[in-house]
């Protein structure tokens, strides 16, 4: 029997399954995952499990995230709208590739809070190996609009990256590459944490 007392705070809830990644640390990458857990969650079921969380569990934040890419879900804006018609924090965690024009904007608009960027590699080789694919250029360039956009739409949003130390023995190196490199020209808050 669940506690209906229980207060929680965050809640993850994976939106679309599949990626267009196939990051190292990832399951996506190897073996891969089940077919089954590479499909869009419904957004009926979406809304129906927002309405058994709200309020037996208080107002916990909702994470669009898990080992899929919310972004491949063309509807993502409806899920982001779902979240804030209950008044619950709205978090983003995506690669970023897809962040970019009228898609973009309708994901600020729909009133996201959190928008959080993996970018593993601290430049266009690093990031090709550690996420396979060049994409180190783009994502810089999607994270440079969608910031404009938060300045000029009014948004309170608040735009993350988030790194990983990929030699444990080059900390120091890792790090002020990543300032030089992407949280310095990005003007983004940043994460960065390592493997153990």
């Amino acid at each position: 029997m669940i506690n209906s007392n229980l207060q929680l705070q965050r809640i993850v809830m994976e939106v679309f399954g599949g990626c267009d990644y196939k990051c190292k640390m990832c399951p996506q990458s190897n073996p891969g995952r089940d077919p089954s857990f590479l499909k869009k969650m419904p957004i009926e079921i979406f809304e129906k499990i927002l309405g058994n969380i709200v309020p037996q569990y208080g107002h916990p934040a909702i994470n669009l995230e898990g080992s899929g890419e919310p972004t491949l879900a063309k509807n993502l804006p409806d899920y982001i709208r779902a979240v804030k018609s209950r008044n619950l924090t709205c978090l983003l965690f995506t690669n970023g590739i897809r962040l970019t024009g009228k898609f973009m904007h309708d994901i600020i608009d729909a009133g996201i809070d959190v928008i959080r960027i993996s970018m593993i590699g601290y430049n266009n080789e690093t990031y090709a190996n550690w996420m396979g694919i060049d994409n180190f250029d783009k994502v810089l360039s999607n994270i440079r609009e969608t910031t404009t956009y938060i300045g000029i739409s009014g948004s309170n949003c608040q735009m993350m990256t988030y790194h990983l130390v990929t030699n444990n023995n080059s900390i120091v190196y890792e790090v002020k590459q990543y300032r030089k490199n992407i949280i310095i020209p990005t003007q983004s808050q940043a994460y960065i944490w390592k493997l153990a």
